[in-house]
């Protein structure tokens, strides 16, 4: 027999609990910069259109991110102690007519290796596993999504080289990298996200494995995979669309109007899923009743946009 847990103490679990009671899960308004790595377009159409609940984070990771945010202070005043000039910390990133969004760690200047040349700076904590992936393999092949953050950071503030500092949690290494801009890798996933932000239904599936590692811990397993459907928004509805030429303005075509954020969140009477997200066969439309039928797995038939 397995020994039993020992318990959590009640201190512990109230300082958890006070971290989770001052955390506000939000939705991302559009794709996060710190996404564009990821390798399967159909998480970000999913992240895009809010298709999952946020993810509830416990206490304890919390604290971890927190630690993070106090690394990045340590690590900025690293730089300025040997005479960097860190200046734009949290500025924001806006591409594609704000639907991709996020905010930088910051710019400097002064740079033992090239004193003269702005950088973008992009400031890691790291376990002690992934620290050593780091240092053996570069950013890149180390981190996709940290190099996607540096590369696109680049982009959007028109720099040629981006400062890559992270720490090992463990023993206070710092592992530094200075990473050119890649002008084409941008362009492609901007690109990419551009197809992403317009489609009218999920791009294909990375894997039809739900076991695949990519999916095997994915949020969205259960949408994806699973049968489930996707959490009620304005953003999983046929009448929504992304507009481009605004700062990540959404629209409804049913009611010929803009869509504010809340409206986003809440859905209106008149809302039908995105027909290729409902976990089952669609059978019929009826345009005069605003309803569409599906045959789901069981032989049963269910009409989205009928009087309940």
């Amino acid at each position: 027999m397995a020994p039993l847990p020992k318990p959590v103490s009640s201190t512990v679990r109230a300082i958890y609990a006070a971290y989770e009671a001052a955390n506000q899960q939000y939705d991302s308004l559009g794709i996060s910069v710190g996404d564009i790595g990821t390798e399967c377009d159909r998480a970000l159409f999913y992240n895009f259109r809010w298709a999952s609940p946020p993810e509830v984070i416990d206490g304890r990771k919390l604290s971890i991110f927190r630690t993070g945010d106090r690394w990045e202070e340590v690590l900025v005043a690293d730089l300025e102690a040997i005479g960097c000039d860190v200046f734009g910390q949290q500025d924001r990133i806006r591409l594609l007519s704000g639907h991709v969004r996020g905010k930088c760690d910051g710019r400097a200047t002064g740079f033992p290796e090239a004193p003269v040349t702005e950088h973008l700076v992009e400031f890691k904590s790291s376990n002690e596993a992934n620290f050593k992936q780091i240092v053996k393999l570069g950013c890149k092949a180390a981190n996709l999504k940290h190099y996607g953050q540096v590369q696109i950071g680049m982009h959007a503030f028109g720099l040629t080289r981006a400062a890559y500092l992270a720490v090992n949690k463990n023993t206070d290494e710092r592992y530094f990298e200075r990473i050119e801009y890649d002008a084409e890798w941008c362009l492609r996933q901007l690109a990419r996200l551009d197809r992403i932000i317009n489609a009218s239904e999920p791009p294909s599936r990375i894997s039809e494995n739900p076991e695949f590692f990519g999916c095997r811990l994915c949020k969205h397993k259960g949408i994806c995979h699973g049968g489930d459907f996707p959490r009620v928004t304005c953003r999983v509805c046929i009448h929504a669309t992304a507009e481009m030429g605004g700062d990540g303005h959404w629209s409804c075509a049913r009611w010929s109007k803009p869509n504010s954020t809340d409206e986003q969140k809440s859905g209106c009477p008149a809302m039908l899923f995105i027909p290729a997200m409902v976990p089952g066969e669609q059978i019929d439309v009826d345009e005069e009743n605003e309803t569409i039928t599906y045959r789901m797995p069981d032989g049963t038939l269910w009409t989205d946009g009928a009087t309940q």
